[in-house]
């Protein structure tokens, strides 16, 4: 895989838009939110079947260990110099999949390496969280790595209930 390349703008965290909260102290923030998604382990399923869990968490990074149909493996979770948060996907070890993450609004965005980070009107962009971290789906044409099921996207959603 190339080496990492943050989108070509900042990063657009709710934190700093409406708060005005500096971006690194965003970029932590949002690894929180993402870390506190799956603080119980989860259940996923869709384009691939597994469960995922909180491994590791620090102020500036984070481990989100899976065990899945398609491989096991973790997500590594780091606030870049950028300010954005660089989520590499590694299975068996091997780096498979890196995206870019930022907190617009309530639903979380991501985008591939060296992206222009600009979502065309009416559509979104390439890569999606829900609010709450219950789905994920991202577009196959943005991110070569992901396989295509036919349609275009690539997507997950929990199944567990954690009450």
């Amino acid at each position: 895989m190339n080496e990492p390349i943050p989108p070509k703008r900042e990063p657009h965290y709710i934190w700093n838009e409406d708060q005005n909260w500096p971006l690194d102290v965003c970029a932590s923030g949002l690894i929180d939110t993402l870390c506190n998604f799956v603080s119980r382990p989860v259940d996923f399923r869709g384009d691939a079947s597994g469960h995922i869990w909180k491994a590791q968490q620090d102020k500036t990074s984070a481990r989100l260990a899976f065990t899945s149909d398609k491989g096991d493996g973790h997500i590594q979770l780091t606030v870049d110099a950028s300010a954005w948060v660089r989520a590499e996907v590694y299975i068996s070890g091997e780096l498979k999949f890196r995206a870019w993450v930022e907190d617009p609004w309530e639903e979380k965005s991501f985008w591939p390496d060296g992206a222009d980070g600009v979502t065309p009107p009416n559509e979104d962009p390439p890569g999606r969280i829900s609010k709450r971290g219950l789905w994920l789906q991202l577009k196959c044409a943005a991110f070569p790595n992901a396989p295509d099921k036919g349609n275009g996207y690539w997507d997950v959603e929990d199944v567990t209930i954690n009450l």
